[in-house]
């Protein structure tokens, strides 16, 4: 027996279809609400080495070659520090080359969440410059292939930096760079 007069039957029809289509989207919210909670991605927010990243003073191209590296990091690839530095060939291109194949074969990557530069102090002679500061660093290493976090954020030591540029064409860039102990 039919109850529902012909001339409504669509309007019935649209409300039950409306009715069912909320109850299967909270549902998914819902479900999507009870799961863990999203774990850290390399999308997430990233550090920068930068208030001034600009390579025509040497505490720019420093800045400059470090949020390179921080992005040469989260993906394994040395080539996108190769507009900061001397050469493929220098002591800077072939340590950061060295570390990032190192994570590779690990199956990882770094995130850096936290890069300063602090304390820094340029001499300048001719083409040449010595930055020194104090190098302040957070991260974590996640899995490379799938992106999922490996450890928790950790905190490094304050480490002195000690970075060799070099000018060509009004343009600083860096030739090595090396970490030590802070004092």
């Amino acid at each position: 027996m039919n109850r529902i007069p012909e001339r409504n039957r669509p309007l019935v029809i649209l409300a039950v279809g409306v009715a069912v289509l909320v109850i299967v989207a909270g549902g998914v919210l819902l479900v999507g609400r009870l799961g863990p909670p999203p774990a850290p991605t390399p999308s997430g927010s990233q550090a920068t080495a930068s208030p001034s990243a600009n390579p025509s003073t040497p505490e720019g191209a420093t800045r400059a070659f470090f949020d390179a590296v921080i992005a040469a990091r989260r993906t394994d690839d040395p080539s996108l520090i190769e507009p900061f530095v001397t050469s493929t060939s220098s002591s800077a291109y072939r340590t950061v080359e060295g570390f990032l194949a190192g994570q590779k074969e690990s199956h990882k990557a770094s995130i850096t969440t936290r890069l300063d530069l602090e304390d820094v102090s340029v001499q300048e002679t001719g083409n040449g410059a010595r930055l020194t500061a104090t190098l302040l660093e957070t991260g974590y290493d996640i899995n490379l292939d799938t992106g999922q976090p490996l450890e928790s954020p950790m905190t490094l030591d304050p480490r002195k930096l000690t970075v060799e540029l070099r000018r060509a064409d009004g343009v600083w860039k860096v030739d090595s760079f090396e970490t030590g102990a802070s004092s």
